[in-house]
């Protein structure tokens, strides 16, 4: 019986690499807001990995991580100039929180939806530095080697961009979103105006992102009246559609498909109520999302 032949390099490399695939599209998502540029960047950072084939590395967690950023940094910043000429409000790109199958309990709350829609508010270095630090938990020493600053301008860009971000992630996961979509949309669904209302909070806000690619309000509607009577102008043809709940990023969403165009529904709720509704039907954004059950 002979031996087998030892691996060849690409081999090891790759091994090495898939190891912490997961780990730096958690980083680079959060950093974008898209799946598609975070899945660029960690190929970018692999081909950097590859070519380099730095073996000598204790700890090549560091190493990928820093890359990933610095690759993410350069994105967001392109991407920014982008977003300047969308049409209409720019929503993140909603995932299968199933990609990402190896993140902590910690991790998945900042991967909450609208805490993704929040980070818009930051500059690329704070939204940075807010990932690495409060979602995977690096000190500010390696986050200033990561990106090539002090600790102390780290942190002060940590507490920055904490400052600008109002979320409480002890409402992530906690499921208080599912019963709070199927009330509102019972009653939306019933043309109960007044039940639909006081499901809102006060300062109820509705944001809808079609790209120019669907039809869609093209700016924010805010108030719970005006959201209930958007929400009825179109319940005609939400009636016809195949409505499903599946898992999206760190909570639940809806689904619903009226012909061949796919809409998601995901809520932020506050005290019970629907405070934030987010819709998206840009049909770019929609492709990480899980696949429906069958129907029976």
């Amino acid at each position: 019986m002979t031996d087998q032949p030892p691996a060849a390099p690409e081999a090891l490399d790759r091994d090495r690499f898939e190891r912490f695939n997961s780990r730096l599209l958690g980083v680079a998502y959060r950093m974008l807001g898209s799946w598609a540029e975070a899945e660029d960047v960690v190929s970018e950072t692999w081909l950097r990995w590859h070519d380099r084939r730095p073996t000598d590395l204790e700890e090549p967690v560091a190493w990928l991580t820093t890359v990933t950023t610095r690759l993410a940094l350069d994105r967001w910043r392109t991407l920014a100039r982008h977003r300047e000429e969308y049409i209409g409000p720019w929503l993140p790109e909603p995932i299968d929180p199933g990609r990402l199958p190896h993140e902590t309990v910690e991790q998945r709350q900042s991967l909450a939806f609208g805490l993704l829609h929040l980070m818009d508010r930051l500059g690329p270095e704070e939204r940075a530095v807010y990932v690495l630090r409060y979602a995977f938990d690096h000190s500010y020493n390696e986050i200033a080697t990561m990106l090539g600053r002090t600790p102390a301008s780290c942190r002060q860009l940590g507490h920055r961009a904490r400052a600008k971000i109002d979320f409480d992630p002890d409402d992530v996961g906690s499921g208080r979103e599912i019963p709070a979509m199927e009330a509102l949309l019972t009653a939306v669904l019933s043309g109960r105006s007044a039940e639909a209302v006081a499901l809102l909070t006060d300062d109820a806000v509705l944001i809808a992102d079609g790209g120019g690619k669907v039809s869609s309000a093209l700016r924010p509607i805010v108030g719970p009246d005006r959201v209930v009577r958007f929400l009825l102008g179109i319940i005609g043809k939400i009636g016809e559609a195949r409505v499903e709940m599946v898992s999206i990023n760190a909570g639940a969403g809806l689904v619903y498909t009226i012909g061949d165009i796919t809409r998601v529904a995901i809520v932020e709720v506050r005290d019970g109520r629907v405070a934030r509704l987010h819709l998206l039907a840009n049909p770019d954004k929609l492709t990480g999302l899980p696949e429906p059950p069958e129907a029976p």
